[in-house]
């Protein structure tokens, strides 16, 4: 019982040192692939891969700002800034 505390306190701590690297990273790599797949086989199931990958990108951008309190990217913030209005103005 210890030891799963334990790595599950680990867990916690990995995700919250390095977890908006790797979403952000991993997020794009999906993104390429799932383009790259779609591009070449023009399989539609490209387009999942790709919308994974922009919301595991987004993840990771989220995460950065809750450890930091700034975005790490201008389109990041555009995106939220976004949803914001959009979820302010249809009543909500």
């Amino acid at each position: 019982m210890t030891s799963t505390i334990g790595v599950a306190i680990l867990g916690v701590i990995g995700i919250w040192l390095f977890g908006g690297l790797l979403a952000r990273w991993t997020g794009a790599l999906l993104v390429v692939a799932g383009s790259a797949g779609l591009a070449t086989t023009g399989d539609p199931s490209g387009l999942l891969l790709v919308a994974l990958g922009v919301l595991l990108w987004l993840a990771g951008h989220l995460l950065y700002r809750a450890r930091r309190g700034v975005w790490k990217s201008l389109p990041a913030e555009r995106v939220f800034l976004a949803a914001n209005a959009f979820r302010r103005n249809s009543g909500t």
